[in-house]
């Protein structure tokens, strides 16, 4: 199996920020930024889910399964929040690309087995919540209208944050940095 780079990681994850959330944010409505949070949780509760089962090491498959129910509870928040804001989530066309770029990525972590995927999870997950935690603090919040919304995404970080220490602590483990 080919060996991934972290940048070509980076890459096929697209940071989720790039091409992954749309370049004029502030034009974005509610709904449209519930949902690429909504797609954008739901990409990284389908690794984490595929890390849990697929992980050689217990360490790696308990933090998948953290990371996996904490997004499941994200994703249900703000479908609770659309309701609030009274709007319903719609996911821009410019999402097309990342849902392929999540696809190939998916993909290419699914063909990896042993240390291999361990270490190419781990990257993944790092260069996913770094995007995560830059988008939702430049783009995202400051675009949201609906104050219970802004509130959530500032809210938010902090898990994320633990996820993206939690995440670079067991890649400095493995070694896969």
């Amino acid at each position: 199996m080919k060996k991934l780079t972290f940048l070509q990681i980076v890459a096929a994850t697209g940071l989720w920020l790039s091409a992954s959330v749309p370049a004029q944010a502030a034009g974005l409505d509610g709904g449209q930024i519930l949902g690429i949070y909504i797609q954008v949780n739901s990409f990284d509760i389908e690794s984490a889910l595929l890390a849990r089962a697929q992980g050689a090491s217990a360490a790696l498959r308990k933090l998948a399964a953290h990371v996996a129910a904490d997004h499941i509870g994200v994703r249900k928040a703000a479908y609770d929040l659309a309701q609030k804001c009274g709007v319903t989530p719609t996911t821009p066309a410019e999402r097309v690309a990342a849902a392929s770029d999540h696809a190939a990525a998916m993909q290419r972590l699914a063909a990896l087995q042993g240390a291999e995927f361990d270490k190419a999870y781990l990257r993944h997950e790092e260069a996913f919540h770094a995007g995560a935690i830059d988008a939702a603090k430049k783009l995202l919040e400051p675009a949201a209208s609906c104050a219970e919304l802004r509130a959530h995404l500032h809210e938010i970080l902090q898990a994320f944050e633990g996820h993206l220490s939690q995440t670079r602590a067991m890649a400095r483990e493995v070694g896969s940095r």
